[in-house]
């Protein structure tokens, strides 16, 4: 079994770029309202009375919902969010499957800190997050929360993620549709390595209506893999194994499988507007966050 818990004594994510991540937003392709109203301008004419809390002036903001009493005591801009607009719950499921212990940085340890970079980012727009880490071995979950006060609470969640058990994403793609009827925005992170297939969840969770982003996350060592020779290969999750012979014409033939694995989640995704965003762990983690997700359509 692998698992691949965070140290208490390294930051899941660095100040700088918490601040970063302050400055964008994440994306909903089409309205979402839901039961409780966050900061997203509602289609709907009129501001309600009722004040929610308040975040950091970003340029672009409109300035009428500027507390210019704030401003005139500190000499800093904060906006004033309040309840009668539009709601957006970011759903963030996590596979912590045995495979994704696998890598320096494993698989879940980079698959967690991306959770918690867009997880900052909806808490310091004031959209709800919820967050699932899934394997046979069960499921544990944080309930919905909103807030940049909410932000500690987020992350200590997501260090305590370890990756253990067998993938099944399948059934635990139905448990969490069935539980979580709310449209929004959901981000499915993980290796896709299921003998099961990936059809079946990507469906269900499409099911809910939400803009849907697959996240694949793979370590180099699995996209070009550096060893050749008499091996034992022992399967992280069934505890099966083989023995082979890699020789370079093995390893070719490899890299095609994978690729031709790859091409096919992203036709199926492609087919069904999920976006699907290919995540080596060695990937500037900052680059992904502020470039690449950006193209994707994710952040703003």
């Amino acid at each position: 079994m692998m698992t691949t818990p965070q140290t208490s004594h390294e930051p899941l994510l660095e100040p700088e770029f918490l601040r970063k991540l302050e400055r964008v937003a994440i994306v909903a392709k089409s309205v979402h309202l839901g039961m409780n109203k966050g900061e997203r301008r509602s289609k709907r004419k009129g501001i309600s009375i009722e004040f929610a809390d308040y975040r950091d002036y970003v340029q672009g903001d409109d300035l009428r919902f500027v507390d210019w009493n704030i401003f005139s005591r500190l000499d800093d801009l904060y906006l004033k969010l309040f309840r009668e607009q539009e709601d957006l719950t970011l759903h963030l499921l996590i596979d912590a499957s045995a495979s994704m212990g696998f890598g320096a940085p494993s698989k879940v340890a980079f698959a967690c800190k991306l959770a918690a970079a867009l997880g900052y980012v909806a808490l310091v727009g004031y959209d709800r997050v919820s967050v699932a880490a899934f394997s046979s071995m069960g499921e544990t979950s944080l309930a919905p929360c909103r807030g940049k006060a909410s932000a500690h609470k987020l992350f200590c969640f997501i260090q305590s993620v370890q990756a253990q058990g067998a993938t099944e994403l399948d059934r635990t793609c139905r448990s969490y549709v069935a539980r979580n009827r709310g449209r929004g925005v959901a981000v499915l992170l993980t290796d896709f390595f299921d003998e099961a297939g990936f059809e079946g969840p990507l469906r269900r969770l499409l099911q809910t209506g939400s803009d849907l982003y697959a996240i694949h996350v793979l370590a180099p060592e699995e996209i070009d893999p550096p060893v050749v020779g008499d091996l034992k290969l022992v399967d992280s999750e069934t505890h099966a194994f083989t023995e082979i012979s890699v020789s370079r014409t093995l390893i070719k033939r490899y890299k095609q499988n994978l690729q031709g694995f790859c091409e096919s989640i992203r036709r199926f995704c492609t087919a069904r507007r999920i976006t699907y965003v290919p995540a080596s762990t060695d990937t500037p983690f900052e680059r992904l966050i502020l470039d690449v997700l950006r193209r994707g359509g994710m952040l703003q």
